[in-house]
């Protein structure tokens, strides 16, 4: 305390010590300039004592006159030198006006450049109470605006709280909000007519997210909004937005600008720094708009018609881990919002088999034709009995026989050939214990229980897809590494991040998780899953002209208590084109309904939404059935065999380009004569009649 004291005694007497020194500084200006002053009258003391009176008066009044600039000398001394600071605020702040600058939010872009997130500009406008009576043009400019017929109160209203505004003293008053950049504009024009100023009028700018078919992407674009930390601007708070709130966010600036005294003109000053970027990044996202309407389109009437609680949907690239399109339905309306498909997990059933039969051929535990004698279709493991879901899977059957029947029980004797440990290390490989990585917030993390603390059913029940738990972006991943050459890769979705000179300032590329099986074994499992598909219990799947694999499932929905009865998670995950894979889809479908227990299957609710999928992007990307395309590599359609004939068969040529038609044909001597104009709306033959003796086609075009 007694060292607070004195220094707060030694902080009084510097003080009063400056203060002294600047009187003692201005005093000894004074005397100085006094001095000369005296000196100066004593010099012309002998002229004063010669000259006549009225000389004496004129010289007398000089004197009195020069004492006084001496007085207004030493005064602006006193200001311009001691009191500069204060009086230099003092003046400033009658000019002062708070500039907030600020640039917009980032766009986000499809992977074509389409925007699905972008701003619009808003503004509220105000008027300055206190100024509307410094002129009489200022009323007349306010009256002309308030005309407007966008602004949604009676000029009447406007003006009485105006001058109840003025009144109280107030200098800003709100007279609309929500105006678009148009209707700020019109009020421009009138405040250039009348000349209104700054000072009597004013907008603040704020900026609206707009979002392209918000239904279609809210789940995964996201939205900003306030928080919490951010109670005053809007950030990201969910999805993409939030993944990459950094990069998109706007900078704002808060300034003190000098203007003219009307406000008009803001005055340069030499320490004025000026920023000319304050703009966020935009992003590009991996995101192809018309696999995403395809999807979504057929995910949801799917949804519908089956009555089911969910449905979920992602196609990836299967070449790179681009996400190309998700989807999600829903029936719970107020549920939280959320992506199931990074951020659900679910026992994914029979589409999990074939992660493990190419376990199993990968540790060179069994072969293709390996068999299995599964008897009746029943395995008692620790006192639980498995059965085949369908009755009339019985007997002995291959690995590829137990891959396209869905066999349970011979999903249980390959899992037997696996140690728990040896189990564990595949579910590993195919990343089912981590994250993927994905480039979106708040990904669940799987939730795994290791191979020690595993009772003795868990390695069966897991070989056909149930008591482990996927999210349905791990189960797209994993499969996808089956049939691109066996590399898993990281998914992402966004492909880089520019600045708005179209920069690149990021750049998002496949990254290498691991390899889960070699490229030998992955044509191996192409050529099974393709049998799945056309053999197999997938065949509501096929498409015709187009070669196709994938795998059905049926999951039971299980509880605390068990399984629940009659309730399923039907799914299907399927590839195309099968020789160069470039679409991984998976669907998903949650308690699906039906009359029949089938009509709840993978096979009947899943598999047709796939095919369905296949078809149109197969003519949205312009992607030539199989079919056709061993068409065009024969020099004379004469030369083709007999036999071989059998398989060609009319393509479906719904909504392609007539040139296309005809290029697909150039090389056969089939004619194509031309009908209408515009796409092919109908055509002769059918699609899927045999082309065997066929001269002629006719396409219809609309």
């Amino acid at each position: 305390m007694r060292y607070i004291k004195l220094f707060s005694l030694l902080a009084n007497i510097v003080g009063f010590g400056v203060a002294i020194y600047y009187k003692i500084y201005l005093l000894v200006i004074f005397l100085f300039l006094l001095f000369f002053y005296f000196l100066y009258i004593f010099a012309k003391k002998k002229e004063y004592t010669r000259t006549n009176n009225f000389n004496q008066r004129a010289m007398l009044s000089a004197n009195i006159i020069l004492f006084l600039v001496l007085l207004v000398v030493v005064r602006l001394v006193y200001i311009q030198i001691f009191n500069k600071t204060m009086y230099d605020e003092k003046v400033k702040s009658q000019i002062k006006r708070n500039d907030v600058l600020y640039g917009n939010r980032g766009d986000i872009y499809d992977n074509s450049g389409k925007s699905l997130a972008f701003n619009q500009n808003i503004y509220m406008f105000g008027v300055n109470p206190s100024a509307l009576y410094d002129r009489e043009s200022t009323i007349v400019g306010i009256e002309k605006i308030l005309d407007k017929p966008f602004l949604k109160k009676k000029k009447s209203k406007i003006l009485k709280e105006l001058d109840e505004a003025y009144k109280a003293g107030k200098r800003y008053k709100v007279v609309a909000k929500n105006l678009s950049e148009r209707e700020k504009e019109e009020i421009r024009d009138v405040a250039r007519e009348y000349k209104l100023t700054a000072n009597e009028i004013q907008f603040d700018r704020s900026i609206r997210r707009t979002y392209y078919k918000s239904d279609v992407y809210k789940n995964l674009i996201g939205f900003i909004g306030y928080t919490q930390k951010s109670s005053f601007e809007k950030i990201g708070v969910f999805g993409l937005e939030k993944q990459y709130e950094r990069y998109l966010r706007e900078i704002s600036i808060k300034r003190q600008n000098i203007y003219t005294k009307n406000r008009k003109i803001k005055l340069p000053f030499s320490q004025d720094n000026i920023r000319t970027n304050l703009d966020g990044k935009n992003l590009h996202t991996t995101i192809d708009n018309d696999i995403q309407y395809i999807l979504n389109e057929e995910l949801g009437k799917k949804f519908i018609s089956s009555k089911a609680e969910e449905a979920y949907g992602v196609i990836l690239d299967p070449n790179t881990g681009k996400v190309l399109a998700t989807s999600y339905h829903t029936i719970y309306k107020d549920k939280a919002l959320r992506n199931p498909i990074f951020q659900n997990q679910m026992e994914p059933g029979s589409i999990f088999k074939p992660l493990i039969v190419a376990s199993a051929l990968d540790a060179g535990l069994i072969k293709r034709n390996t068999k299995f004698d599964i008897g009746d279709g029943t395995i008692k493991k620790y006192r639980h009995t498995i059965r085949e879901a369908s009755r009339g899977t019985k007997g002995v059957l291959t690995t590829e026989e137990v891959l396209k029947k869905s066999s349970n029980v011979g999903m249980v004797m390959i899992g037997d050939r696996f140690t728990n440990e040896e189990f564990e290390n595949y579910l590993k490989k195919f990343g089912l214990y981590e994250k993927t990585g994905i480039d979106f917030p708040n990904e669940i993390k799987p939730y795994t229980t290791p191979y020690k603390r595993w009772d003795g059913l868990k390695k069966s029940t897991m070989s056909f897809g149930q008591g482990i738990v996927v999210t349905p972006i791990q189960m797209a991943v994993a499969f996808s590494s089956l049939i691109n050459g066996g590399i898993l890769y990281k998914p992402y979705l966004v492909n880089k991040i520019t600045d708005e000179n179209g920069v690149v300032v990021r750049r998002n590329l496949p990254t290498v998780r691991g390899r889960t099986i070699s490229e030998e074994l992955s044509k191996e499992m192409k050529e099974m899953l393709e049998k799945v598909v056309s053999e197999g219990t997938a065949k509501r799947g096929e498409v015709i002209g187009y070669r196709v694999g994938g795998k059905t499932g049926t999951a039971q929905l299980s509880t605390r208590g068990g399984y629940l009865k009659e309730n399923y998670l039907s799914s299907f995950i399927g590839f195309f084109p099968v020789d160069k894979p470039r679409y991984t889809i998976l669907v998903m479908f949650l308690k699906p309904k039906g009359e029949t227990i089938y009509e709840k299957f993978g096979g009947a609710t899943a598999a047709p939404v796939f095919g369905d999928i296949v078809r149109r992007i197969s003519k949205s990307k312009n992607i030539l059935s199989d079919n056709i395309s061993s068409i065009s590599k024969v020099e004379s359609f004469e030369k083709i065999q007999k036999e071989a004939l059998n398989d060609v068969v009319m393509p479906d040529l719904t909504g392609i380009n007539p040139k296309d038609v005809i290029y697909i044909f150039k090389d056969t001597d089939i004619e194509v004569k031309v009908s209408g104009v515009g796409l092919v709306k109908d055509q002769f033959p059918k699609p899927g009649a045999s082309l065997e003796k066929v001269k002629e086609i006719k396409i219809i075009l609309e």
